[in-house]
């Protein structure tokens, strides 16, 4: 299914950037008041993140949202 694909492509950039921060989703979960399992299912691209979402986790990660879609088709 098309739609898996992409969240899954989407979860491993929010993961790859969540990373390279050297944060833990529990760190990630504080600053975004996105619950951990939120950000494990999202991660592991079984969430179709809202737009609002997804602006709060670029933002906190310091990267750009155009960044964080980078590569998703």
């Amino acid at each position: 299914m098309r739609g898996n694909y992409i969240y899954g492509r989407l979860g491993k950039c929010v993961s790859a950037a969540r990373k390279k921060r050297g944060l833990t989703q529990e760190d990630l979960s504080g600053i975004t008041c996105l619950h951990r399992t939120h950000i494990a299912r999202l991660e592991r691209g079984e969430l179709n993140p809202s737009f609002w979402t997804l602006l709060s986790l670029s933002r906190k990660l310091k990267i750009s949202l155009s960044y964080l879609l980078r590569g998703i088709k």
